[in-house]
């Protein structure tokens, strides 16, 4: 009775395996889903120095990343480079999309009035 009933449930999963995508959710490549996901992030600032630049850059789960050059954003996208306002991430090539920028749009010194990013605006008042 056991074998039978571990036969039935082996014989369910199996199936549903082998089922066919829903055909009405859209079909999304994963180099879309993965354009989708740099998207997300947003680049908040960055940080020059005579050795380095440095990006700060906010994940989409709403965590703070500090990223450098050569340096892998997650699986499948490595950071190319980071520069006065602006990141280039180098994707993997099987992908039609070979880099993602992020860039910081408008006046990028601290004490500006506003700054404003591609993926959305961040206001900064400087104190008085």
């Amino acid at each position: 009775m056991i074998r039978s009933m571990g036969g039935l449930i082996l014989l369910v999963i199996s199936s549903a395996w082998a089922l066919p995508p829903n055909p009405f959710q859209p079909h999304i490549s994963p180099c879309d889903s993965l354009a989708a996901q740099l998207g997300s992030w947003g680049l908040k600032g960055v940080i020059n120095s005579t050795e380095t630049s440095t990006a700060l850059m906010l994940s989409p789960q709403g965590a703070w990343r500090r990223i450098k050059s050569d340096s892998e954003l997650f699986k499948g996208v490595q950071i190319e480079s980071v520069g006065e306002g602006f990141v280039v991430a180098k994707l993997d090539p099987g992908c039609p999309l070979s880099s993602y920028r992020w860039e910081i749009k408008g006046k990028v010194h601290a004490m500006d009035a506003g700054i404003t990013t591609d993926a959305g605006a961040a206001n900064h008042q400087p104190s008085r």
